[in-house]
């Protein structure tokens, strides 16, 4: 997490209202966090008032924590919400921060958010036919819903360093960009039209997420390579999939999502390449080495971020990763099937539901095996200069078996790489 102040002029304001009594009032932008009976929200399209006549309309974000109570029961992202609470200090891409508020109202989204409400009866067919923790899971998979999952699962996914499998990021779009790519190979123009539409539809219910703005900007351009049958280089990739993000919201910058989203990137299209170039020569690894390979050098380039933030290291991490991330999109495609077919044809979702459960709780086994395994968390906390050398450490190093190898990473099929690989 990249600690600096937020530049423009509306975070100046919330600065200046710091330890000051306000009233907020604006719009949940993401799924609201409930756990031990306490929201954490994220708020925009603020109203800030300090008296009665006394107020200022900001374009800054701000965390919010405050008890559940009768009037939040209906909470969702798009809701209108009023608090009153002391301002604080702001964090990462947070102007300000407000703890122990006190809700003064609720409302909800008009008009309805229609997105939410199929996610809501898709998430309903999952767990009618998929019993709790593994509809959780499921739901973390594909909708990268970790706010369901119990607290105890959450804890054991740190643990065991398999937190990236339930962030909203490129795994999901994948497969589904992957099957459209398959049933209309016979029509290019009709698999990246469909395609498209896909990834705006899963962006539309699952919500705007600083990892799956980046995942969905990487899909499309990918598919339209694809579709133009031209080569395109990764760094160019990158630079502009991030220079889009940024430019919607500079204050994804500051988002360690959107860090270690990035992060793990370079570590799948310009790190991998280089390593499986320099340990295979011209052979392709098989899936299992290439996974191994991929899971490494993306925990290498999130690696000083996560000790910058977080201050400890799970060094077990890449054994779960390849015993879990072979069988996801699997579990991934029974679970989607069960939702779908929930509402329209019981017996074959219970049945798929009922194979889904099997591979959940394969991966919850997995997970709970190795999450016992609290000696192999590492303590060790990073400064920002420390991250630097690192990330300069590992540049030199690429740079030394980039030039051994002769990699050329114009040479590296993108559209392969980041969607039959990853």
């Amino acid at each position: 997490m990249i600690r600096v102040a937020t530049p423009d002029r509306d975070a100046e304001i919330i600065h200046e209202l710091e330890s000051q009594e306000v009233v907020v009032r604006g719009r949940l932008y993401e799924d609201p966090d409930l756990e031990d009976n306490s929201y954490r929200v994220r708020i925009r399209d603020l109203t800030l008032c300090t008296g009665e006549n006394d107020c200022s309309q900001v374009a800054a974000n701000v965390f919010v924590m405050f008890r559940a109570t009768a009037i939040t029961d209906t909470l969702e992202r798009g809701d209108a919400i009023a608090v009153r609470g002391q301002m604080r200090s702001g964090f990462g891409a947070f102007a300000g921060s407000i703890y122990r508020a006190t809700v003064i109202s609720h409302t909800k989204s008009d008009p309805p958010d229609r997105f939410l409400q199929i996610r809501n009866w898709f998430s309903a067919g999952v767990e009618e036919y998929i019993a709790a923790p593994e509809s959780s899971l499921a739901l973390g998979y594909m909708l990268g819903q970790k706010r369901a999952l119990p607290s105890a699962l959450l804890q054991v996914l740190a643990i065991t360093g398999l937190t990236h499998i339930v962030v909203a990021s490129g795994a999901n779009l994948t497969i589904i960009t992957r099957m459209l790519r398959r049933l209309f190979s016979r029509s290019r123009i009709s698999a990246l039209i469909l395609s498209i539409i896909a990834v705006g539809f899963m962006v539309g219910v699952i919500g705007l997420a600083p990892s799956l703005i980046r995942a969905s900007l990487v899909s499309i351009l990918a598919l339209v390579a694809w579709y133009m049958g031209r080569p395109v280089h990764p760094v160019r990739l990158i630079l502009l999939a991030a220079a889009t993000t940024l430019v919607m919201s500079p204050t994804f910058i500051l988002d360690m999502g959107w860090q270690l989203s990035f992060a793990a990137f370079i570590g799948v299209l310009l790190v991998a390449p280089v390593l499986t170039r320099f340990f295979y020569g011209e052979k392709k690894p098989k899936t299992l080495s290439q996974i191994m390979i991929e899971t490494t050098a993306a925990t290498l380039t999130t690696l000083p971020i996560l000790l910058y933030s977080f201050g400890y290291i799970s060094l077990l991490s890449l054994i779960p990763n390849l015993l879990i991330l072979p069988t996801i999109p699997i579990a991934m495609l029974l679970a989607f099937a069960t939702g779908v077919l929930a509402i329209f044809f019981a017996p074959l979702a219970e049945l798929l539901g009922w194979l889904a459960t099997v591979i959940l709780r394969y991966h919850i086994s997995v997970m709970n095996i190795f999450g016992e395994m609290e000696f192999a968390l590492l303590e060790v906390e990073w400064s920002l200069w420390q991250a630097a050398v690192a990330y300069a450490v590992i540049l030199v190093i690429w740079v030394a078996m980039k030039t051994k190898s002769k990699t050329r990473l114009l040479e590296v099929n993108i559209v392969e790489w980041e969607h039959e690989r990853k």
